[in-house]
């Protein structure tokens, strides 16, 4: 128990220093990448791919959020969340920028697993070091190379090479300033979706949710969730998920982009060591969509962090009402 209070007030730090630094006026960018990793022990490559969150921090500097899957590489499925502070020059053309980031990786690892047991769900920290060059566009589009570089003590050395596609975006009002009167702070969310078992097999369920979300300001949230991940093979768990939200709105709150943290006090019918309730930590990507008026369509990305090598992938599709 210790243990698990010990990582997760590190992930909570290393959480609000990326909200303290996308919080800060500047321009956002959203991007997406594909490529190759390449790793010495073992020496294989697989595919990768990256998503990420980018904030100005004036002409020189940024700060980004991502999340990066490095693929299958040989006894190791590695993937997580790194956020980085950014260096960045035009010394050749207005619309060229070379950049180099530097951060703390936060990485899940399904590893083989020495003796007894089918894996595990490995978790520790590294070091993400990046350099890319990014052509922008007339308009909102932009095109990125990037290069990079993650260093464990207690797992696999990595390098990628990553293609990628940006889009610059409008966020609508400071996060922490007052919600106007005619705001629309509560959100009720149905959500249906699937539960993949971050083992070898990848074993799936239908997961089924039931979300309370409300507003204290333009872009910080809380929510209260119901999550049932179904029969998947290794796991058969619901229970209660609390979270809180750093999710701005953009284009006039015709979309929404959010990373949630929280805990998932869950019953997994098939854990043979513990009865009754117990604490996984849960970290949630998520974007809403606005369809008429009051209703949203909202897609969230649920990572389940355990203790006992049940780490899942919930993917859920929702129709949201706010009021």
């Amino acid at each position: 128990m210790r243990a698990l209070a010990v990582r997760a007030r590190r992930f909570a730090a290393t959480v609000v220093l990326a909200l303290a630094g996308i919080s800060c006026a500047g321009a956002q960018e959203f991007s997406a990448f594909a490529g190759r990793t390449y790793a010495v022990e073992p020496d294989a490559n697989s595919f990768a791919w990256l998503i990420s969150y980018a904030q100005d921090l004036g002409e020189h500097f940024a700060f980004s959020f991502a999340w990066q899957n490095e693929g299958h590489v040989p006894g190791h499925h590695r993937d997580g969340h790194s956020v980085q502070a950014w260096a960045k020059a035009r010394p050749f053309s207005p619309q060229l920028t070379l950049a180099a980031g530097i951060g703390p990786y936060r990485y899940f690892d399904t590893a083989v697993v020495q003796s007894g047991g089918s894996h595990s769900d490995d978790h520790g920290y590294g070091v993400l070091y990046s350099v890319s060059a990014a052509w922008r566009t007339q308009g909102r589009l932009l095109y990125e190379v990037r290069f990079n570089r993650v260093e464990t003590n207690h797992s696999i050395d990595t390098s990628e090479v990553l293609l990628g596609v940006g889009y610059r975006l409008d966020q609508d009002a400071a996060p922490f300033a007052p919600a106007s009167a005619d705001a629309r702070r509560s959100e009720l969310t149905v959500f249906a979706g699937r539960t993949i078992v971050n083992s070898f097999e990848s074993e799936q369920a239908t997961a089924l949710s039931v979300e309370y979300r409300y507003a204290f300001r333009p872009a910080l949230r809380a929510s209260v969730a119901w999550l049932s991940e179904g029969d998947a093979e290794l796991i058969r768990r619901n229970g209660l998920v609390v979270q809180g939200w750093y999710e701005p709105s953009f284009s006039g709150d015709r979309f929404t982009l959010g990373l949630g943290l929280g805990v998932y006090i869950a019953i997994d019918d098939y854990r043979e060591d513990r009865e009754g309730a117990f604490p996984n930590g849960v970290i949630t990507l998520t974007a809403s969509y606005r369809v008429g008026r009051d209703w949203r369509a909202r897609f969230s990305w649920n990572r389940v962090i355990s203790n006992y090598d049940r780490d899942t992938d919930v993917l859920m599709l929702g129709a949201g009402y706010r009021f």
